[in-house]
């Protein structure tokens, strides 16, 4: 069992969207409803798809988007917006969960984060991952609520981490 991160490339847009929906409709299903999850992770997928071809391929925001791959077949992705000292996505298909593919997404992004000197990444956790992200040092800043495009609010933590220089 090898695990690879990589930069995301347009023809990982697929597998990307459906790491996410794996993650989100089997995985955070125990503690949210299926309102949520399907406007945080909805089943147009070939819409999505194309949405992501459009990020990896022109992103004005510097998100670096990486994905992982568990012996050659992409698995998860994950991103950071340093500008915005944002982690911004940490998320690994229920096939590939607790195989060390999220561990290795992460350290890689907070690497990325060190090279480019950003002080601290801030996220939006789920509820489903915070016991993930504490695990790793991210610490809880305080509960609230995460606003989905449509408006509608999910439970969710708001963590960070010191990202330590040398």
């Amino acid at each position: 069992m090898t695990i690879t991160v990589r930069d995301a490339v347009v023809k990982d847009a697929e597998a990307i969207v459906q790491a996410h929906y794996s993650a989100v409709h089997q995985i955070a299903s125990k503690d949210y409803p299926v309102e949520i999850l399907n406007e945080w992770s909805p089943s147009n997928l070939s819409e999505r798809i194309a949405k992501f071809e459009r990020l990896i391929e022109g992103n004005s925001e510097g998100e670096i988007i990486v994905v992982a791959e568990l012996d050659g077949k992409v698995v998860g992705f994950g991103s950071i917006v340093p500008d915005k000292k944002e982690l911004r996505a940490v998320y690994v298909s229920a096939a590939a969960g607790a195989k060390g593919v999220g561990k290795a997404i992460l350290e890689h992004l907070e690497s990325k984060a060190k090279e480019l000197n950003v002080p601290e990444l801030n996220l939006d956790s789920s509820v489903t991952a915070e016991h993930f992200y504490a695990r790793h040092g991210y610490e809880v800043i305080r509960r609230g609520l995460h606003r989905l495009n449509s408006g509608r609010q999910m439970a969710c933590i708001f963590m960070r981490k010191e990202i330590k220089h040398d």
